[in-house]
């Protein structure tokens, strides 16, 4: 793959969303363990499982996305974790690794953690982890339109300002990014961003072709 986003991202609007999602993130990703069983329901089990390892593995991208995109500034990570051991310990991890040059896109930390919780959960992902590794990566799509809207961009400008700022046609195809941009602009109001990126990254797991983006009320 190529190399992720090599300019640090500075606008406010920007590194406002990231402190907000990743705060947002940390405060319940790691809050439970195993996933109980509601009322003896296999089922139930399962989503819950699902839940649990979907936090984890957004939180873990979430760390690596704010490190990697502010040129490695701790302090938009660890003061957003400092009142969760478990999560500051990930983040300790995830910052060492990246600095030891051993993770490269965001999407890596984000399946690392996935696969490992979903061992621990005994669930399937579905998946080989290099595509889920790519598919948490492409994430980074719902979350530079979404900061466009949130700005009054209008569309074809945000869309334009995407693809110069993702500008990897291996990582980020201008296909998706049209399809993203739909999920952003259709609804009235601005979609929840971290029900995007949800929908993208796991359209792009369970989709064996190019990855599409969610549908707009997903």
């Amino acid at each position: 793959m190529e190399t992720y986003l090599a300019a640090p991202c500075r606008p406010f609007a920007t590194l406002r969303a990231m402190l907000v999602l990743l705060g947002s993130l940390a405060a319940g990703a790691l809050a439970h363990g195993q996933a109980s069983v509601v009322g003896g329901d296999p089922a139930s089990a399962s989503r819950e499982s699902f839940r649990v390892c979907d936090g984890r593995a957004f939180l873990a991208l979430n760390i690596a996305r704010n490190y990697m995109m502010t040129g490695r500034n701790r302090d938009t990570v660890m003061p957003l974790l400092r009142d969760d051991p478990a999560a500051t310990a990930m983040a300790e991890d995830i910052l060492a690794r990246i600095d030891a040059g051993t993770v490269h896109h965001p999407g890596e930390v984000a399946a690392d953690a996935l696969f490992q919780c979903a061992a621990e959960q005994k669930i399937a992902v579905g998946a080989a982890r290099q595509r889920v590794a790519l598919c948490f990566t492409r994430t980074d799509v719902a979350f530079f339109l979404h900061v466009e809207r949130s700005k009054n961009t209008v569309r074809q400008d945000a869309v334009s300002k995407v693809r110069a700022r993702l500008t990897s046609r291996e990582l980020y195809p201008v296909a998706l990014i049209n399809q993203v941009a739909e999920a952003v602009y259709a609804p009235p109001q601005l979609p929840d961003l971290r029900q995007l990126m949800g929908g993208v990254a796991w359209t792009c797991i369970h989709h064996q072709g190019p990855p599409a983006a969610p549908a707009a009320n997903r």
